[in-house]
């Protein structure tokens, strides 16, 4: 009779697993990996546009209409109307503000616009080569008024531009200066403090200055603000030091009208 030992058998069955595990069906999960259908996937981040807006917008502390009209690119008068705020523009935490511009019509004031349309028509034909030399006029004005505004700004940093303004990127609403950490950062023109503080998102340290005809200057990422709100300040006055954009010494500036950021070479003296 054919005897098998004890030890034959064991070597036989040792050399059936080995022969198993080395087998690519059988190798093991830390080498092939999870089975697709096993992955969990992580969920999809929502991603927020830079340019995001919110119908409505709930006051945090720190908050201004002029910083809030700021982040959004909105006109803060429009904005104080459109919400029914006053002429001192004061908000206060946990309102609700409605981030828009149009002040809400009333139905009366909507049937009165009615009845007057007939009327306004019938006017038009009338007025059209008068409308059409005045507005020869206004663009002629317009034309001589910004070269005057142009006139009335200076640099606010003598470094090279290192980022140009571009209308159809959306973090690209002013340029970036280069220059030192503690360089001296000046008013581009007179008129009075309306924001200083780090409470705007992507702006780190902000100071922004109001001027006439509807304008606003930013000054962000400053190391220092040597300013506080409500101050008056001529162009050139020193009103922060430079500070960082990331790692890279820097100041990002910014002109508005009307709350929407127009280009700063347009308005700042050629050099």
């Amino acid at each position: 009779m054919f005897c098998v030992s004890k030890n034959s058998i064991v070597f036989v069955i040792i050399l059936m697993l080995t022969s198993c595990l080395n087998s690519e069906r059988y190798a093991s999960l830390e080498k092939r990996g999870t089975p697709d259908w096993q992955q969990t996937k992580p969920a999809a981040k929502s991603v927020q546009p830079s340019n995001y807006r919110p119908d409505y917008y709930l006051v945090k502390p720190g908050d201004t209409l002029y910083s809030i009209a700021f982040r959004f690119g909105l006109d803060y008068k429009k904005l104080a109307k459109a919400n029914g705020i006053g002429s001192d523009f004061r908000i206060f935490e946990g309102q609700s503000l409605k981030l828009s511009e149009q002040i809400p019509v009333s139905k009366t004031a909507s049937a009165s616009v009615k009845t007057t349309k007939t009327t306004k028509n019938s006017s038009v034909q009338n007025s059209v080569t008068n409308t059409n030399s005045q507005k020869n006029d206004a663009s002629v004005k317009a034309s001589l008024n910004d070269k005057s505004k142009a006139a009335s700004w200076v640099w606010p940093h003598d470094g090279k531009i290192v980022r140009a303004f571009s209308s159809r990127v959306s973090d690209r609403k002013g340029i970036d200066i280069g220059g030192r950490i503690g360089d001296s950062v000046v008013a581009a023109a007179t008129g009075t403090v309306v924001y200083a503080g780090d409470g705007l998102p992507g702006y780190g340290n902000l100071i922004i200055v109001e001027h006439t005809n509807s304008f606003l200057s930013a000054y962000a990422f400053t190391e220092r603000i040597l300013v506080n709100e409500k101050d008056s300040v001529a162009a050139g006055q020193k009103i922060a030091t430079m500070g960082k954009q990331g790692d890279q010494p820097g100041l990002h500036f910014e002109i508005r009208q009307d709350g929407k950021p127009v280009n700063p070479i347009q308005y700042l003296p050629k050099r």
